[in-house]
């Protein structure tokens, strides 16, 4: 198994585990047990879109028996490969959904948004504060040409290209008229395991720093994920292959330690093995929970 894209070619714009999310999206929201579940109808536009031959073959799995063997035999290869999107994404939309409501913020900061829809789901249901789309500049790119043939008015959304070797993100974030004196909501959902240790830090302290109190940020992160971890989940080797390394671990039991040496107070931490209980009783049998992914919800 590998992460990428149909057809997707090494001068792609955006990450290969960008894009197999995004045809994962696009294929299980064809289905008639997963699609209500992940209620994502957007993530066929940017599916399609990674080369010229994705469109023609997502169309493939309309046929509901393609779609249950594609399903199964890469679910049996590997149990929530597939599945991970139908409660990560919900969970993270609840929670974002919940954050911007708590706060009142006018400002939905997304980093490292990839394919992600998140501002699409929030836009059709008439969820609009101005959002801020942070990543590379040809993925900025990339999901301006996908715009284009969504049918929602997206005048809201901000792409913000950032060159990481040469600026940070703040700077450019500010320059696209951010404003660090009003509340926020930043949201992070698959980043911060492929982002240095370092940074993760910047992270957080540019959002304590540099957004107004209560603001919130809602952000998934794993364990046991990094080369040099003891109990390494082995999936990671192929991210290692295609050169997408996971590089910072957070072990669950020192999260809220972590998060609130950085100054901020722990609003919802949950785990793999709540998510588990959680969707066993809603959907049983339905959705495996990946045992190293988390999610939390931090305030400043």
């Amino acid at each position: 198994m590998s992460y990428r894209g149909i057809g997707q070619s090494p001068e792609s714009p955006v990450t290969g585990t960008a894009a197999w999310l995004s045809s994962i999206c696009a294929i299980m929201s064809k289905d008639a047990t997963y699609g209500p579940i992940l209620n994502d109808p957007y993530a066929v536009h940017f599916a399609g879109a990674i080369s010229d031959q994705a469109a023609s073959e997502l169309a493939k799995y309309d046929d509901p028996a393609a779609r249950k063997a594609f399903i199964d035999e890469r679910e049996s290869e590997q149990p929530g490969a597939l599945t991970i999107v139908c409660y990560r994404k919900p969970e993270m939309e609840r929670l974002a959904r919940e954050a911007l409501a708590a706060t009142g913020a006018r400002q939905l900061v997304v980093m490292g948004v990839g394919c992600d829809t998140l501002p699409l789901r929030l836009a059709r249901d008439g969820v609009t504060p101005t959002v801020y789309e942070i990543d590379r500049p040809p993925v900025i790119d990339f999901r301006a040409r996908v715009f284009r043939e969504v049918p929602l008015d997206l005048g809201h959304v901000h792409g913000v290209g950032v060159d990481f070797d040469h600026q940070t993100f703040g700077e450019m974030l500010i320059k696209a008229g951010y404003d660090p004196n009003q509340r926020a909501v930043f949201f992070a959902e698959g980043l911060l395991g492929y982002v240095q240790p370092e940074a993760v830090d910047e992270i957080f302290a540019f959002i304590k720093q540099s957004s107004a109190p209560g603001s919130r940020f809602v952000f998934s992160f794993t364990e046991n994920r990094r080369a040099d971890a003891a109990k390494r989940v082995q999936s990671s080797d192929i991210l290692d292959r295609q050169g997408e390394p996971p590089v910072f671990d957070l072990p669950v039991e020192k999260a809220k330690a972590f998060i609130e040496a950085r100054g901020f107070r722990v609003v919802e931490l949950l785990t793999a093995a709540e998510l588990k209980a959680s969707y066993l009783a809603k959907h049983p049998g339905v959705i495996s929970v990946l045992p190293f992914m988390h999610l939390a919800v931090a305030e400043t």
